[in-house]
Order: structure tokens, then C-alpha cells, then sequence
């Protein structure tokens, strides 16, 4: 175990990774952690900064300089200001004299050198002068390096005690097999089962539990990514998100400090995997978004639906990003359009932050509107469980005016295709989950086979109300006689959360929640929008999540897109009316916020 730990460490990079695990090991160890790594502001060669208990049972002030992997000439002194050395005489200089808070003042001083990997010998002679001739009565120097890091790690975060022999062996497996996904991500299912299978007593356990679940992650993800696949973090980040929002919620809701310390290892999961998520998406993906046929070829499979299902999946992933996007930019409700009017209305103050988060958004739009027109596979699904990917495309477009118009079409060329694919008894969506169903579909062209294969729908309900929403007559009217006239049979449907989804949502357990039925589909109206509208408005169970209750509506299609659940219509209430290009008509019979 130590092996592995010293590897993940020595991969770590300095900025964002390294910096970022270090306050966690130390508050585990019993350190007071004052000072965490900031953007934009100076740190006078400080990273982290931390009082506690050193090896020798002084309580200090520790002072951390981080580096990445080994100490060479290059990371030790150069002209460059991100070397060691001119940080440390920064330190010595300026955060000494002036910048350690007045409560800790009189405490001796440790410099730290810290770093994930070794000292080389080159400039060993040189490192240890520089400490011997500047150390004093107050200050002294340490050096964490990968093995002392290594020891922290397996005495705090990962100590007997708490990271049991079971567990040890489900992390070692886990990363072992990271370049076979399924099997490695089945190793860390059952990790995360051991480790919050009994969620701790005291707030200050669920903590520990939780910051155990992000290093391990870490060390998962750095293992895959120098094995240069990402796939089994990616979802095993996703989960772990999922599983320490469960664990942590009660924790968020009790306000104060114990509040402030669940949002933090919950907020450090996020960014850890939105890192997982660059490294995959910024790296190997977007790049070739322009490309025709680029992500479809990339799948390298002879079978169609490989192809299909990978398409769509990734399509649900670039959109989940965008939505953590639009989140920090929305209401704690839910989406809004964010047009000029409305991020007028935010904070003058945030006003270059946000302008940067929607270019962001904008950017990730563009890429899936280039994704979907190169790959014309994401023309057609193969499954009718793929509206849940197509549900957070179209949320995350609709969110941007300029986008509204990609909605339509990509909207109308499903239905058709749908439509066409099923009246020629081609591979038209059904509503099994089986892969092997997916990939015999269809097995006989007879009209038992269509009955029993579409026996319910969440896609054309979902094409019927936005298409509603967006005025689209012409579009509504073709599903809705495609309804009547082939799908009688058919169970028009989303689903609804329920009083038990609060237990159920975010892991999975157990089947919970409601299914709306019967959703109107009908020519020459609007139904489908209002009766859709009206039952988001009177199901108040969404509005009891308690990730809506708490600000993190976000979690809610997260967790959705990972149970494979449809995504919830009241997520979209702002929205639905707010993306419409006209009144609605006079005969529909809508009275506005009082329902039909």
C-alpha cells in the first residue's frame, strides 16, 4: 500500500493536486489548517500553512512550500519565481515577519519543503546548506517528501483504524485495473461500501469518511491517467459525489462550522472531478468536436450501438459540466435563462467572473452543437432511455438564448428519424436496458415485436413538450399524429420524485419516485406543455430534495443521469416558459400561473 501511495503522490501536480490534498492529510493528522491554496492572491511562497504537533510533540506553525514530483536543479533554483528556493526566501523575507496571524505569532516556525517525489542527489548539497545557514532558534526547516507524505497519508486519512485490510485491498484493485473499467469501478463500488456502508455517528466521522472517499479517488485518478485512461475515475468521481452528498447533507444543513467543512470536501470532490472531466473531455474530446465522424470512429467498435450508446453517454457527460456551469450562475432552484437581463441583475462585483463563466458555457454549447452535426448517429437513438442524455443536452442549451435555435433542430430531426425508423421496422428506440436487446433490435419485423418494444416512452413526450415550449406547431402536431395513429399503445410518461426519492436518489438503493402518465400529446395544442407545467407546480417533493433544499439543484440531474432516471419537469418550470418564441395560443386554454 505504501507503494501505491508513494507513486500517486510523486504523480501529483503542484498546482491543483498536490496543493489541494495536503490541508486534507493535515487536518486528519490533528493540524489547524489556516491558510489553503488561493488564485489570485500573493502567498509569499505559502501554499498551505497549518499549526500543530511535529513529530517531536512541538506545537508549531508549519509553513508549506509544494512542488511536484522530484527535487531537481530546475524545481530547486532557478530565475524562475516558481522554483523552491526564491519561494522560500519569500517566505523567510515577508510571511515570517508579517503574514502569520497574531494568535499564533510566538509559536516557532517550520519551513516545509514538501514535494510528491525524491531530492536528487544534483542538488542535495545545495538544499541542505540553504537550511542549515538559515535555521535559528525559531525556525527550522523539514522536508516532506514522498516517503514522509507517503507515512501521513497511511497514519491520518488511511490509518488502521479506519481504513481497514478489506479496504485496502478494494483500493489496490481498483487501481490495479484501471485500464478495464468496469472491473475497476466494481472494485471501488464495493471500497465506497466499506468506507460509508455505516456512516459515523459524530459529524466530525462523516467528515473523515468523506475526505477518505476524495484520496482515494485522487489515487485512483492519478494511477489512470498515467495509464492514459480516465474512464473508471470519471465515474467513479461522479458516484463518489453522489455517495458523500448522502453522507454530508444532514451535516450542510446544521449551518456553521460543521456546515462550512461538509461544503468543503464536497466542493474539493466537485473540482476533483472536474479535473477527471478535463483531462478526459479537454484533452482527448472537444479537440476533435469538428471533426466528421471523429468521436464515432474514435469508438472503435464493428456494432452500430456501441457507437450509438457511447455517443449519447458522452453527450450526457459534456452537459452535466455545462449544468454545474449554469448552477453557479442560477437561482438555488433551479435553471434560468441567463440573458443579459438576468446576469445584469447579479452582483456588479462578480460581473467579469460570470462574463467569463458564460463564455465558458457558451464554448461547451458550441462543442456539442459541433459534436451532434459531425457524429449523425446522435440523430437517431436506439433507446428510448437515451431522452435522459438528450433531457440535460437540451437543459443546458436552453439556458443560453443563442442556443435555442440548435434545440429545434436537433429536436425534429429525433422525431423524424424516430418516426421513420419505426414505420420501416428499423432500429427505432425501444425500451429495454439489455445491451444484447439493443444489439438484436430489431428481431423480427411484426407488429408484436413494435407493441411489446414500445410499451412506454419518455422520448416523444419529452420532443412534444419542448417543442411545445419552443412554439414548434408543426413538429407537435407530427408526434401527435404519430401518436394516434401508431402508438395507441404506447404510455406517453416521465417521472415524478416522491417522498421516498430524498432516501433513494442520490445512490440508488431502491426504486422510488411517480410516473406522470397519460401526458397529452394532441393536435393543434399546447397540452402537453400545461399538463406537464401544472403537475411540476402541485408535486412539491421535488422542492423537498435536499439538494434543491440546500442549493445544490445540480446534484438532482447528476444523480439522475447516473441512476439512469428521466430528469424531473420541475427543473425545467423557468425555463419551459422562458424559451418560448411566442404567446401561447388562444385556444389552448392556459390562464397562466393558475393552471388550465
Amino acid at each position: 500500500m505504501k507503494l501505491v501511495i508513494r507513486e500517486y503522490l510523486a504523480s501529483l501536480r503542484e498546482r491543483g493536486e498536490l496543493d489541494a490534498v495536503l490541508p486534507d492529510l493535515l487536518t486528519e493528522l490533528g493540524f489547524t489548517v489556516y491558510s489553503r491554496p488561493g488564485r489570485g492572491t500573493r502567498q509569499y511562497g505559502v501554499d498551505v500553512a497549518a499549526v500543530g504537533e511535529g513529530q517531536d510533540g512541538v506545537r508549531r506553525v508549519h509553513l508549506f512550500s509544494v512542488k511536484s514530483g522530484d527535487l531537481d536543479r530546475t524545481e530547486w533554483n532557478t530565475a524562475s519565481p516558481q522554483s523552491l528556493r526564491p519561494s522560500l526566501d519569500e517566505i523567510l523575507d515577508h510571511y515570517v515577519c508579517s503574514r502569520i496571524p497574531p494568535e499564533y505569532s510566538d509559536l516557532p516556525v517550520a519551513i516545509c519543503l514538501t514535494f510528491g517525489g525524491a531530492i536528487k542527489e544534483e542538488v542535495r548539497a545545495e538544499v541542505t546548506g540553504y537550511m542549515t545557514r538559515n535555521s535559528s532558534d525559531r525556525i527550522t526547516f523539514e522536508e516532506w517528501n514522498g516517503d514522509r507524505l507517503a507515512e501521513v497519508v497511511l497514519q491520518g486519512i488511511l490509518r488502521e483504524d479506519l481504513f481497514l485490510g478489506a479496504m485496502r485491498g478494494h483500493l489496490r484493485k481498483s487501481v490495479a485495473m484501471v485500464e478495464q473499467p468496469d472491473v475497476s469501478l466494481e472494485h471501488f463500488g464495493r471500497l465506497l461500501r466499506a468506507v460509508v456502508g455505516a456512516p459515523g455517528k459524530t459529524a466530525a466521522d462523516r467528515l473523515s469518511q468523506a475526505r477518505l472517499i476524495n484520496i482515494c479517488v485522487w489515487i485512483m485518478f492519478v494511477w489512470a491517467r498515467e495509464a492514459d485512461n480516465v474512464e473508471a475515475p470519471f465515474l467513479a468521481s461522479e458516484r463518489s459525489l453522489l455517495e458523500a452528498w448522502e453522507l454530508l447533507k444532514k451535516d450542510v444543513a446544521r449551518g456553521g462550522k460543521t456546515a462550512a467543512n461538509a461544503g468543503a470536501v464536497i466542493n474539493e470532490l466537485a473540482n476533483l472531478h472536474f479535473s477527471i472531466w478535463d483531462e478526459l473531455f479537454e484533452a482527448k474530446i472537444l479537440p476533435h468536436a469538428g471533426v466528421r465522424h471523429a468521436l464515432s470512429s474514435a469508438v472503435s467498435s464493428p456494432a452500430s450501438v456501441d457507437v450509438n450508446l457511447k455517443l449519447f453517454d458522452l453527450i450526457g457527460r459534456l452537459a452535466m459540466r455545462g449544468l454545474w456551469i449554469v448552477w453557479e450562475l442560477s437561482p438555488a432552484t433551479g435553471p434560468v435563462l441567463l440573458d443579459d437581463d438576468y446576469l445584469t441583475s447579479l452582483p456588479e462585483v462578480l460581473q467579469e467572473a460570470n462574463l467569463d463563466k458564460i463564455k465558458l458555457i457558451d464554448r461547451l454549447c458550441h462543442h456539442m452543437m459541433q459534436i451532434v452535426s459531425n457524429n449523425r448517429a446522435l440523430l437517431s437513438p436506439v433507446a428510448d432511455w437515451q431522452a435522459i442524455d438528450i433531457a440535460l443536452a437540451f437543459t443546458l442549451l436552453a439556458s443560453r438564448p443563442n442556443a435555442h435555435g440548435a434545440i429545434d433542430e436537433w429536436a425534429e430531426e429525433l422525431a423524424k428519424r424516430s418516426i421513420f425508423a419505426f414505420n420501416v421496422h428499423g432500429r427505432y428506440p425501444i425500451t429495454s436496458h439489455s445491451y444484447w436487446d439493443l444489439v438484436e433490435h430489431p428481431s423480427e419485423p411484426s407488429e408484436e415485436y413494435r407493441k411489446a418494444n414500445t410499451e412506454g416512452s419518455i422520448l416523444f413526450p419529452m420532443l412534444a413538450l419542448w417543442a411545445a415550449a419552443r412554439g414548434k406547431r408543426e413538429l407537435l402536431d407530427e408526434i401527435a399524429k404519430f401518436k394516434s395513429e401508431a402508438l395507441e399503445h404506447c404510455t406517453f410518461q416521465t417521472w415524478l420524485p416522491s417522498e421516498d426519492s430524498e432516501a433513494n436518489l442520490y445512490l440508488g438503493r431502491h426504486n422510488h419516485g411517480a410516473a406522470l402518465t397519460g401526458i397529452p400529446v394532441t393536435t393543434g395544442t399546447s397540452d402537453t406543455l400545461y399538463y406537464v407545467l401544472e403537475e411540476a407546480r402541485s408535486n412539491t417533493h421535488f422542492d423537498d430534495l435536499s439538494a434543491v433544499r440546500l442549493g445544490h439543484w445540480v446534484l438532482v440531474p447528476m444523480a439522475c443521469r447516473s441512476q439512469r432516471l428521466p430528469i424531473p419537469p420541475q427543473l425545467w418550470r423557468e425555463l419551459l416558459l422562458a424559451v418560448g418564441t411566442g404567446k401561447p395560443d388562444a385556444d389552448d386554454g392556459y390562464n397562466g400561473d393558475d393552471g388550465k
